[in-house]
């Protein structure tokens, strides 16, 4: 039996794409054509970040494991909040009764989920213009859960390693999107309420909406 582990696939992930993106940026350069180092960096960003998502969320990943039917049915749950009001009903009675590191497992549960893709809500708007609208994000959010969900399901029935497919999951996630497209919203309204009249950002923002590279659109 091997392990997979989640590190290892971050780190590929991320080294990968430098290699190709300093190869593509160095003909680019080369070739006299113009770099958004802005957009390169938020770029980066968003390869970490789904890095990230992928390793914690898909790994560690056994092998030599034999296939766990069984265990399928076991580790799905297509009630809405059944998960969550379980969790809160056993406070004080699991763990021998221990009230706060129940709370505690049930926040970082909460939590996490609603964090995994809040990320994505932010950096996608700013990447794809595509996506600068409610509708194609929360469908965006919605479409990237339901994978992560369908792949851990996968995972549990071909290498028999116990993961939760849980429709609680779908749904925090897809709320975490919308909180980070929120986020979005309000930090470009911000900052083009804050820059309105400057001379050089108003220049820039002229030249970038025209091939639709301005962030704050």
């Amino acid at each position: 039996m091997y392990l997979i582990t989640g590190g290892l696939i971050f780190i590929l992930g991320v080294v990968c794409y430098l290699v190709g993106r300093v190869l593509l940026l160095g003909i680019r350069y080369k070739n006299h054509r113009p770099i958004d180092w802005l957009k390169e960096i938020i770029r980066f960003l968003f390869v970490i970040y789904i890095c990230k998502v992928v390793s914690v969320t898909l790994f560690p990943l056994p092998v030599g494991f034999n296939s766990g039917i069984e265990n399928i049915t076991r580790s799905i749950n297509l009630m809405p909040f059944k998960s969550i009001i379980e969790n809160i009903s056993h406070i004080g009675v699991a763990y021998d009764g221990d009230v706060q590191f129940m709370i505690g497992l049930i926040l970082r549960n909460v939590g996490g989920n609603l964090l995994l893709l809040l990320p994505l809500g932010f950096l996608v708007p700013l990447l794809w213009l595509t996506f600068r609208h409610f509708k194609k994000m929360v469908l965006l959010g919605l479409t990237v859960s339901i994978c992560i969900e369908l792949l851990q399901l996968i995972e549990t029935w071909a290498g028999g390693w116990s993961r939760i497919t849980d429709i609680d999951d779908i749904i925090l996630n897809v709320l975490g999107v919308m909180l980070g497209y929120l986020f979005y919203q309000i930090v470009f309204k911000m900052m083009r309420r804050n820059l309105a009249g400057n001379r050089h950002f108003q220049k820039w923002r002229s030249k970038n909406e025209k091939t639709g590279d301005y962030y704050g659109r």
